[in-house]
């Protein structure tokens, strides 16, 4: 059972679908259903689902491998005619044209500034992997609620954005869908995992509760 900060209503931590217990660390916020895979967060004192995606293990590899939880949001982003020179402009519109989805990592990092996020890697590359839905891996649960992802997200974008035109300079439209609890795999190689779409690894240090992630997403070989 998990107690949420905001009321002292108790929670019981089963998925509403199918009854099936939903594995939890002390600090997760949403879940994935390890029976039906279906998605559910807890706000206002009890459970809203998520739609609940998966990716399907890289194929070829020989490495173990375990799945984290992310964020996953919709955009839709325009640039307006506003201060800048002609090119700039047709620039920046070619910027916010180009991203379709933002990701948020849903786990905790330590000093994520320093030494990378791996959603915003996706962001940024939106990588073509199998997405699948419903009964699939077990998954860790989400330590950041969907909410502050939707805001991560926007912030995401708005910088990706910034790097091809000043921001400052620009009438800029921004939508942010609403939130999606996906599941993808990297590699587990002990002292640090690895991701198998961009090659960037973290130490298994700057991983909060990775015993504890391990311990809900058994590794498996890929």
């Amino acid at each position: 059972m998990a107690r949420e900060t905001s009321n002292p209503r108790v929670i019981v931590l089963r998925c509403r679908a199918c009854r099936a217990e939903l594995p939890a660390a002390p600090n997760d916020v949403a879940f994935r259903c390890p029976q039906c895979g279906r998605g559910w967060e807890i706000e206002a004192g009890g459970f809203i689902e998520r739609p609940s995606h998966w990716v399907a293990s890289p194929a070829g590899g020989s490495q173990p491998f375990l799945y984290l939880p992310y964020w996953s949001f919709s955009v839709s982003a325009a640039v307006n005619p506003g201060r800048m020179a002609e090119a700039d402009e047709l620039g920046a519109r070619d910027k916010a044209a180009r991203f379709e989805r933002a990701w948020i990592a849903a786990y905790s990092i330590y000093r994520p500034t320093y030494v990378g996020e791996w959603g915003l890697a996706y962001t940024r590359i939106n990588p073509k992997w199998e997405v699948r839905s419903g009964h699939g891996p077990q998954a860790p649960g989400a330590t950041i609620s969907g909410v502050d992802a939707q805001n991560i997200a926007g912030h995401y974008i708005l910088g990706e954005i910034d790097r091809k035109a000043d921001i400052g300079s620009l009438d800029l439209d921004l939508e942010v869908g609403d939130p999606e609890l996906w599941a993808i795999p990297c590699y587990d190689l002990g002292d640090k995992i690895r991701c198998p779409w961009t090659r960037a690894e973290l130490a298994a240090t700057v991983l909060d509760d990775l015993s504890e992630i391990r311990s809900a997403a058994p590794r498996r070989q890929a």
